[in-house]
């Protein structure tokens, strides 16, 4: 091995994919590492492979050509120049999500005055590259054996999943991303008062839980609690990123879809961007109004911003006569930013109170086009989570314990309303967190007692660094706020 490598770098032939194959290899095994579950699909890998190694390779190719026939003394030049402007572009692109111009410009003349003195020893850096793609291929396997091929599916077989409706009414269930409840509204972090809209949609038939809380402190934790009626406690960590297989679970064949459609529901699902398709999920439901022409590659982007009033309206108008359960995810308000710093906390937080506000108005809108279309179906409003009005970021909480009651709430506090039959009143007190939505809906379409279901109403956040990592109760099964870290 060590006289081979000491002729590779003797020699004056210069390898086409040694500056290509091997820094494309790394990219996308550093990619994988640290954020697979955004990009676990075949199609997504396929076109990592297309564009960050088949592309250069292609290009190199090309250019060492007319290097070749035209400026055989600057190939080692191209081959240095190529290398390291190549990776730069490829790791920017994958690390921060678009090219970041001025740090690549610098790469770029850096690398073209540096080829004019260090050129001839280029394969030295191939070989550095190289073992990095060893350590990297090493950090890879390491993470995907541990993570994913020894993980446990947390879903069990849900008591729900065999229930036979009596009653099928047609279900819409509208999710506004970080709309609080009042409690978390009426606290000093947020000082909103929403008496209006509350008096709006009562006015329209609904009635508020004010207590209701998610269970989880995000979109995909919060919803894959929903769709299950079971807690995951975060899979006690296992991915440092996101929940393993949640938008699998959100948008594939979950307990309650499963169930739905056992009951003859035909399932629909409407969504204003592609959060919950980034990684190219398997789709249960029979009606999405986002193709997978749609969705971006090789890279996850979320931002679609559909019209999915529009798109909504136009599938109310073409379903059958079978009985409908229709999920609309918008993306609206929204909570405050991952990396905002303290001092723009005001700024923040009327960004978020203006977003709010804009939604209600929007939520009325919607449900008065369902009540003229279809008064006798149930419509639910459960927001997944708070807007984290109050901290600094919204990735703060994941960092450090929080104990003040207000700050929790602004983390879990979630919108909640329902409108549905006068019979329907004895069923809703029932309903506390997003873990015990359908388990209560589904007994009441059964026409079953109503019973609180023996499911943990608890809340629960995963403080992700340092001796405090571990998974924390932060609200009790009673919705009392406490600080509890879980035995892992």
């Amino acid at each position: 091995m060590k006289q081979r490598l000491l002729e590779y770098l003797k020699n004056d032939r210069h390898i086409w994919w040694s500056v290509t194959v091997i820094p494309g290899v790394y990219c996308i095994l550093y990619l994988y590492t640290n954020n697979f579950t955004l990009v676990n699909s075949w199609y997504q890998l396929m076109w990592c492979v297309l564009v960050f190694i088949a592309l250069p390779v292609a290009e190199i190719l090309v250019l060492d050509f007319i290097f070749k026939k035209w400026l055989p003394r600057w190939r080692p030049h191209l081959y240095w120049c190529y290398l390291l402007i190549n990776f730069a572009l490829i790791l920017s692109f994958i690390v921060f999500g678009y090219w970041r111009y001025k740090g690549l410009a610098l790469v770029i003349i850096a690398s073209i005055i540096s080829s004019f003195f260090i050129a001839k020893h280029y394969k030295k850096l191939v070989l550095l590259f190289a073992l990095m793609c060893v350590v990297a291929a090493y950090q890879f396997v390491h993470f995907y054996v541990e993570r994913v091929v020894y993980r446990e599916d947390w879903v069990d077989t849900t008591v729900f999943e065999n229930i036979k409706f009596k009653k099928h009414p047609n279900i819409y269930l509208i999710q506004p991303d970080g709309f609080v409840n009042k409690q978390a509204a009426q606290s000093s972090f947020y000082d909103l008062d929403l008496s209006a809209f509350y008096s709006r949609m009562e006015a329209l038939g609904f009635e508020f839980n004010h207590e209701y809380r998610s269970n989880y402190p995000s979109t995909l934790t919060s919803n894959s609690a929903l769709f299950t009626g079971q807690q995951h406690l975060f899979e006690n960590g296992n991915m440092e990123s996101e929940l393993y297989g949640a938008r699998d679970l959100i948008v594939g064949n979950n307990p309650v879809i499963s169930t739905l459609k056992r009951n003859g529901y035909r399932t629909n699902l409407i969504l204003q961007h592609s959060y919950l398709m980034l990684n190219f999920p398997e789709v249960a439901y029979d009606y999405v109004n986002v193709s997978e022409s749609d969705l971006s590659v090789p890279l996850p982007d979320y931002w679609l911003d559909a019209d999915y009033m529009q798109d909504f309206k136009n599938r109310m108008n073409a379903v059958d006569d079978r009985p409908q359960f229709f999920f609309l995810e918008i993306l609206e308000p929204g909570h405050i930013p991952n990396n905002g710093i303290a001092a723009d906390s005001e700024i923040y937080t009327a960004d978020y109170k203006s977003q709010l506000l804009g939604v209600t108005e929007k939520l009325i809108n919607l449900v008065n086009f369902i009540e003229e279309k279809d008064p006798n179906g149930i419509i639910i409003i459960a927001a997944d989570h708070g807007g984290y009005v109050g901290f600094e970021n919204s990735l703060e909480p994941y960092h450090t314990v929080v104990e003040d009651p207000d700050l929790k709430r602004s983390i879990y506090g979630s919108l909640f309303a329902i409108k549905a039959k006068n019979d329907f009143h004895r069923y809703g007190p029932h309903i506390r967190t997003s873990v015990t939505v359908f388990p209560v809906l589904f007994q009441y379409l059964a026409q079953q007692p109503p019973t609180d279901p023996e499911l943990d109403n608890s809340s629960f956040m995963f403080i992700k660094n340092g001796s405090e990592r571990g998974v924390y109760q932060y609200f009790d099964p009673n919705g009392l706020p406490i600080t509890e870290r879980l035995d892992p």
